[in-house]
């Protein structure tokens, strides 16, 4: 590097340092929500259904008892781990068995578990340099830019803080994309192996890397082309011999995921209950909401509500960003890197987008499945900026010293919240976990009762990190309120206790008894409707 560009060096190492304090510092803050509980539960050797059967309806059930189910046992079983997640084959089991490996090293906690996810976005960084080097041999200012932005990118920082697969899964797709290039420049049978075995990892990471298969797809096609191919109808033909190493290579992917594969097949059905919600309709004009969202978040995020401005302005000038970056790499880099860019930009979202248009699903909804896109987005935008850097004239050279400072500034900014917070909107189900706990930790012997849904035990285990221990927490076994007899009968063992009903569905509302009074608990700090207290006539 040039002695003038040694500033973006250390501009790139200082945003680097911050990113790393950001992904380890207070790992166990946030609130532990539903599906992170159900890591620990899998990680522990504890399987769903089995759980739900033996804590369903218990009155004498307290937070002690759910919040040992997510210790390890005294005896712990790789078999039970693996027949854990095997009940859930919709998660990859990598990172689950790296954490009971960890588990059973250092005992369970929230920070170990998060720590592994910590790890592999600390990972991250490093494969995006090298992948910046690589699509950018000529520049060593743009893979340094790159790193820098992916180091304080909010939703990077969000997942690497969360105790599940996904920043191993980054990891897993940044190496599939820089392995593709190489493989294609080189065309070597080492290189084609190096990406199956990167398509292998991603593999483990999730099984949306179908979109990333889709996306190389589209590139390997693609790039046969001559460039006249896109102004004429005549083609010149595909190498075969590219194509079938390209096969080759997702075959060696296929093949060392296939203990998974074979899960999945034996677990279909189960699988497609577990998914089922994905599948469930949304309003598009609802999702549209999220799509410029998943991109902005990798750029700026202070947890705005839907409701904001910034939902709609913040979307839009980062998309606008992205779409002057990808402008300028086809007018100023090689045409195989500007294709290869674009197709991992492009081809994840449309197919996200395009299912759910067709289907009516909501998948698109989701930001975690954009990360095949997501995690190019840098990418995108670094070359644009060390162009502007470069620049003879002032102001271009301004411009991209004031937009390199902007996105790294902000990007700090967003992490530096979001590690201050007990919460983020990622935390979905359990977001006000932690400040409902409080409030029943006031009440003098609280019970907390459930309507039977597919997220009560969730729910309840996550609560179970920040209840005191003898909370009770009462599963129901229906949606609907017990009978008059069964609650007196509690009543009467407990008869100094105060009941709660936690995010009651309608139906669990209108099956209060008749005389029983409801209040929601408006204190400010989570819904009124997320807690609602439970007063029988004065008789009982």
């Amino acid at each position: 590097m040039a002695k003038g560009w040694i500033w973006v060096r250390r501009v790139a190492i200082a945003a680097v340092t911050i990113g790393l304090v950001l992904r380890f510092a207070n790992l166990d803050r946030k609130v532990y929500w539903h599906d992170e509980a159900y890591t620990s539960l899998r990680v522990a050797g504890y399987i769903g259904p089995a759980i739900e059967e033996s804590t369903r309806d218990r009155p004498d059930l307290t937070a002690a008892d759910l919040f040992r189910y997510q210790q390890m046992p005294p005896a712990p079983s790789l078999a039970d781990c693996w027949l854990a997640l095997a009940n859930n084959p919709e998660h990859p089991p990598l990172y689950y068995l790296l954490a009971h490996g960890w588990g059973r090293l250092f005992g369970a906690s929230v920070a170990g578990y998060r720590a592994i996810a910590a790890v592999f976005g600390a990972i991250a960084l490093a494969v995006m340099f090298w992948l910046g080097r690589l699509l950018f041999p000529a520049s060593p200012a743009i893979a340094w830019v790159a790193v820098a932005l992916l180091a304080v990118a909010p939703v990077q920082l969000i997942y690497s803080q969360e105790a599940r697969e996904y920043t191993l899964w980054a990891v897993g797709l940044l190496l599939a994309h820089g392995t593709l290039m190489r493989a294609m420049e080189r065309r070597r049978a080492s290189a084609w192996i190096a990406y199956g075995l990167s398509l292998g990892l991603a593999w483990y990471g999730s099984l949306m890397t179908v979109l990333l298969g889709l996306s190389h797809v589209t590139y390997v096609a693609l790039s046969q082309l001559s460039p006249m191919t896109w102004l004429k109808s005549d083609q010149k033909p595909l190498s075969l011999k590219t194509w079938a190493a390209f096969m080759l290579a997702n075959g060696l992917g296929l093949g060392l995921f296939a203990p998974w594969l074979w899960v999945i097949v034996r677990q279909w059905a189960r699988l497609r209950t577990v998914t089922a919600w994905a599948n469930e309709p949304r309003p598009l004009e609802y999702l549209a909401q999220f799509w410029g969202l998943h991109y902005s978040a990798m750029v700026v995020d202070f947890n705005a509500p839907l409701s904001h401005p910034f939902t709609l302005f913040g979307p839009a000038l980062v998309l606008l960003v992205v779409g002057l970056g990808l402008g300028h790499i086809w007018r100023a880099q090689p045409r195989s890197v500007a294709l290869f860019l674009s197709c991992g930009l492009l081809v994840p979202p449309l197919v996200l987008i395009g299912g759910d248009i067709v289907r009516g699903s909501q998948f698109s909804g989701t930001t975690r499945y954009f990360f095949p896109s997501l995690v190019l987005l840098p990418l995108a935008i670094a070359p644009l900026i060390t162009h502007w850097l470069t620049a003879l004239q002032k102001i271009p050279k301004a411009l991209g010293a004031a937009l390199l400072a902007l996105l790294l500034a902000v990007g700090m900014a967003s992490g530096m919240a979001n590690n201050r917070a007990q919460t983020w909107w990622n935390k979905t189900i359990g977001y006000s976990n932690i400040q409902v706990a409080s409030y029943l930790n006031q009440v003098s012997d609280p019970m907390v009762l459930l309507g039977a849904n597919g997220i009560a035990l969730g729910e309840a285990l996550s609560l179970s990190h920040y209840l005191q221990p003898d909370t009770a927490l009462w599963l129901l076994p229906e949606p609907d309120m017990p009978s008059l007899d069964r609650l007196q009968a509690v009543l009467e063992l407990r008869p100094q206790a105060t009941l709660f009903l936690l995010k009651p569905s309608p139906t669990l509302l209108d099956s209060v008894p008749s005389g029983w009074q409801t209040t929601l608990i408006d204190t400010g700090q989570f819904a009124p409707s997320d807690l609602v207290q439970l007063t029988p006539p004065p008789t009982y």
